[in-house]
C-alpha cells in the first residue's frame, strides 16, 4: 500500500508540474502578443508622427511659394491675372524631389494631381524669359496652390486626430 501512496502523490506532484509549466506557457505567450501589439502600435504612431511631419514640411514649402508673390512683384508685373502664380525653378524642383523622397509618407494621388493640374496652366515663354524671371508661371495657379495647401492641412488635422486616438486606446 505505501507503494501505491507513493506513485499517488508523485503522479499528483507530476500532474502539478504540467499545470504549472502550461499556465507559464500561456502567460509568456500571452505577454508576447501585448508587447507586439505594443510594438506596432508604436511603430504605428512614429509613422504618423512622421507623415504629419513631412505634410507640415510640404505646407510650408507652398506657403513660403505663395508668400514669393509680393517679393517677386517688380518681376510678376507684365502677368495681367492677380490668380497667377510663380513658382522659381528651384522651388519647383524642390517640391519633385521632396514629392519623390517621401512618396511612402505623401498622399501620392494629391501631389500627383497637383503636379498634373499645376503643370496644364503653365505660362510657356521662352527658355530665356524663363531663365530672366527665374521661374514658371501658372496662370490661374495660385488657386491651385492654395487649394494644395488646404487640402495638406485638412490631412495633417486628420491625421493628428488619428495620433490622438491611437495614444488614447488602449492596447488589449
Amino acid at each position: 500500500m505505501e507503494n501505491v501512496s507513493w506513485i499517488i502523490t508523485g503522479g499528483a506532484g507530476l500532474a502539478g508540474v504540467v499545470v504549472g509549466a502550461l499556465l507559464v506557457l500561456a502567460a509568456i505567450k500571452s505577454q508576447r502578443k501585448w508587447q507586439e501589439r505594443q510594438e506596432n502600435k508604436k511603430e504605428e504612431m512614429k509613422r504618423v508622427t512622421e507623415e504629419i511631419d513631412v505634410l507640415l514640411l510640404l505646407n510650408k514649402k507652398i506657403n513660403e511659394i505663395l508668400m514669393k508673390r509680393n517679393l517677386l512683384l517688380p518681376k510678376y508685373v507684365s502677368f495681367d491675372a492677380f490668380d497667377d502664380c510663380f513658382i522659381t525653378i528651384d522651388d519647383y524642383v524642390y517640391l519633385q524631389s521632396f514629392a519623390a523622397q517621401n512618396h511612402f509618407l505623401l498622399p501620392n494621388y494629391l501631389v500627383e494631381e497637383f503636379f498634373k493640374n499645376i503643370a496644364v496652366r503653365q505660362v510657356v515663354l521662352s527658355p530665356e524669359e524663363t531663365t530672366d524671371i527665374g521661374g514658371y508661371t501658372y496662370k490661374g495657379g495660385r488657386l491651385l496652390v492654395e487649394q494644395f495647401s488646404d487640402n495638406l492641412i485638412s490631412i495633417i488635422e486628420d491625421r493628428k486626430i488619428q495620433l490622438k486616438k491611437m495614444k488614447n486606446n488602449d492596447v488589449k
